[in-house]
């Protein structure tokens, strides 16, 4: 089986010290950006899966899926007005994400500190029947609550979905457009 999530080192095995400093350098970059700031939360998630299976024949395969992601968020406060920024990332990285051009600890507190300054002077938001375009990324999130479950493998092996049968059917409106690309290297969720 090949290796889909080439990780050179885990950040598992990174001292802890090293990730703390990241998120130190998160905190300091956004408190440093405007004295609005007034309250910032980093926080740094890793995991490593191990799949394992043996068929019935004999034959083993196993798949190792490390996964980490670094978010920060900022509060900025003016008077009585109040707003919050985010800045985050990661995927199938180990440290040697934060080595990427503006993914650095310090640019994700910079860029959550900007947004929230950002939206102080932020109006609120017009109502009413609106277009929707979702980018790619985080906005995957939306669409797999919304329809993402019904479209797994165990529920569709179990007819329990309603997308069950439904292959090379149209299963939504024709103005809805979505593409899945598993070949997207250190992808988040890519299998």
């Amino acid at each position: 089986i090949p290796d889909f999530y080439t990780v050179p080192k885990l950040s598992l095995t990174e001292p802890p010290a090293d990730k703390l400093a990241l998120l130190y350098a998160a905190d300091r970059a956004a408190r440093a950006y405007d004295p609005r700031i007034v309250k910032v939360d980093a926080s740094f998630v890793e995991q490593v899966k191990e799949v394992l299976v043996w068929s019935s024949d004999g034959r083993m395969a196993r798949d190792v899926q490390p996964m980490m992601r670094f978010g920060v968020s900022a509060i900025a406060e003016d008077g009585t007005k109040r707003q919050a920024g985010s800045s985050g990332g990661g995927g199938r990285y180990g440290l040697d994400y934060f080595t990427q051009l503006h993914k650095d600890a310090e640019s994700h507190g910079r860029e959550a500190a900007r947004i929230a300054i950002a939206m102080l002077d932020a109006r609120d938001a017009p109502a009413g029947d609106l277009p929707v375009v979702l980018g790619p990324g985080d906005s995957g999130i939306l669409l797999h609550e919304a329809v993402g479950h019904g479209l797994e493998a165990d529920f569709n092996r179990k007819e329990t979905s309603n997308y069950s049968g439904q292959l090379g059917k149209q299963v939504a409106s024709s103005l809805c457009t979505i593409v899945d690309d598993g070949t997207i290297g250190a992808s988040r969720d890519r299998k």
